[in-house]
């Protein structure tokens, strides 16, 4: 009886030496990354993460701006365009993951940001990684250019938004092994914990945390 006591304190401690072997060897293999917070999609906090149509009602043509959250914002543009029977004039603009729409009339301008909304959800191999960055502070995080690297890539596409958030769309290959990194400049960059992408998790939400500069 009192050999197998021994033993099975043995066991119990042999248990506690490889899990602190994991916890010290995972330390130190993602030492450097970002503190990174994964927040549950359906949640209230990443839910305010998603941006809105905005009207604009300072402008001499019926004008709109359209921030994609799920997919890429040419391609939405592009699907409603050809489904919407313009009567007048159409100018878009882009910059990073927003479209500035201006129409001569006011019913064009609402069916595309309308078809626009609609098309904008994921489906099949598709995924996206959104979420915000702010600083030691808890301050939004703008202009910052977002990556994704792993089995699929997203590369100098994507800037953070005015308010810090940002949203990376992507047709991906299913993996466990993706980050985020984010660029001040190519010799100072900073990567997420790694996460994964798959049929069943096809969307994350992040909060990450950027050193300040200097």
């Amino acid at each position: 009886m009192l050999g197998f006591r021994f033993s099975l304190k043995s066991l119990l401690g042999l248990f506690v030496v490889v899990a602190i072997a994991i916890v010290l060897t995972t330390q130190w293999r993602y030492r450097g990354r970002l503190t990174t917070y994964f927040l549950d999609p359906s949640s209230t906090e990443a839910k305010a993460l998603l941006a809105s149509p905005l009207l604009a009602g300072d402008e001499v043509l019926p004008t709109a701006e359209y921030r994609a959250n799920y997919r890429d914002v040419r391609w939405l543009f592009s699907k409603a365009e050809d489904s919407v029977a313009l009567s007048g004039g159409l100018q878009a603009d882009f910059d990073n993951d927003r479209v500035v729409i201006r129409t001569s009339e006011p019913d064009d301008l609402k069916q595309l940001i309308l078809k626009m909304s609609e098309a904008d959800r994921l489906e099949e191999d598709h995924g996206v990684i959104r979420g915000i960055a702010v600083d030691e502070n808890d301050h939004p995080v703008a202009n910052l250019p977002v990556d994704l690297l792993g089995p699929t890539q997203c590369l100098n596409a994507y800037l953070t938004r005015p308010d810090g958030s940002f949203s990376v769309p992507v047709e991906f290959t299913p993996s466990d092994d993706y980050t985020l990194r984010f660029r001040r400049s190519y010799a100072e960059t900073y990567q997420t914990m790694p996460f994964s992408l798959g049929k069943s998790k096809r969307e994350v939400v992040v909060r990450v945390v950027i050193p300040q500069k200097g």
